[in-house]
């Protein structure tokens, strides 16, 4: 290692908001992953669904967890360009 690098790894153990963004970066995503898992789990729901009103209640759902995506991603892309 030469000597910029071993800097930066100082740096990386001294800056403890940098490792507390890149945490919360890390959790962000494992819950966008987890989401996006529901989000397909209930889209699958509503084809086998056949009554009307729990259909809707599914597709509601659907439509927060769908907002609810965006705004993390949208968060995501903020957080990695401060890392």
């Amino acid at each position: 290692m030469n000597t910029n690098d071993l800097l930066k790894t100082i740096e990386n153990f001294v800056d403890t908001n940098r490792r507390e963004r890149i945490k919360r970066y890390e959790s962000l995503q494992r819950l966008m992953k987890k989401l996006k898992i529901k989000q397909n789990q209930l889209k699958d729901k509503v084809k086998n669904e056949s009554n009307k009103k729990c259909k809707k209640r599914l597709e509601e759902k659907i439509r927060v967890l769908k907002a609810q995506r965006k705004k993390g991603l949208k968060l995501l892309k903020e957080l990695k360009s401060e890392i």
